[in-house]
């Protein structure tokens, strides 16, 4: 029976991407059994609509499920979709990947402990958090792409559209840094408001440089 010869580094690639997804999945599933409204011995059958009726009392958490959940969903995308082009990986980018990964996880702490944004400075050290991890998720790209990490092939075009395509993710975040001290509002409507901006701008760009 032939084994087949699996490269040292493209093992420690694939162990890597699982031990990401599942700390991605842990986040998803932590930020649904915080903010989900808690039930309070079965109150809710006295209400007119039932579980519907204490699910809309709970608005407010629900809002924090979609853009919590939603922003962690996002976070992962990027990284699936980074990784699936590379080929293996080195110690240095695999630590800066868990370091990159535990700023995610700080985005959590941070939303988690100021569920109700009470202050200022939980929405903005959570965009903070985001923006660093973003920053990051594309530097590493860039220094695998620089230390022949990546699938064999790539053109520089098609490297440079990887960037392109993960920089709307830490812009969003970055002007939400700013949008937390305006208010609320104004930071929890930014993170659906901006992102088609963004995409709307690159395409803008793209068709002028292809001019």
């Amino acid at each position: 029976m032939n084994i087949p010869n699996i490269a040292p580094d493209t093992i420690y690639l694939r162990r890597l991407s699982r031990f990401i997804d599942v700390v991605y999945a842990v986040i998803f599933f932590h930020i649904l059994s915080q903010y989900l409204p808690h039930f309070e011995e079965m109150t809710w059958t006295e209400k007119p609509y039932g579980l519907l009726s204490h699910l809309w009392d709970g608005k407010t958490e629900l809002l924090r499920i979609i853009i919590g959940a939603g922003l962690a969903l996002l976070y992962w995308n990027q990284n699936t979709g980074i990784f699936k082009h590379l080929a293996k990986t080195n110690y240095t980018h695999a630590a800066l990947s868990l370091v990159q990964l535990f700023f995610v996880v700080l985005f959590v702490y941070f939303a988690i402990a100021d569920p109700n944004l009470e202050t200022k400075s939980s929405p903005a050290l959570q965009a903070a958090s985001l923006a660093i991890a973003g920053f990051m998720s594309i530097g590493l790209w860039k220094y695998a792409a620089k230390n022949s990490l990546i699938r064999e092939g790539m053109t520089e075009e098609e490297i440079k559209q990887v960037t392109k395509t993960n920089l709307m993710e830490p812009l969003t975040a970055v002007f939400n840094v700013g949008l937390a001290f305006v208010g609320p509002l104004a930071w929890t409507l930014a993170w659906f408001l901006l992102p088609p901006v963004f995409i709307w701008l690159l395409k803008k760009r793209k068709h002028y440089t292809s001019k």
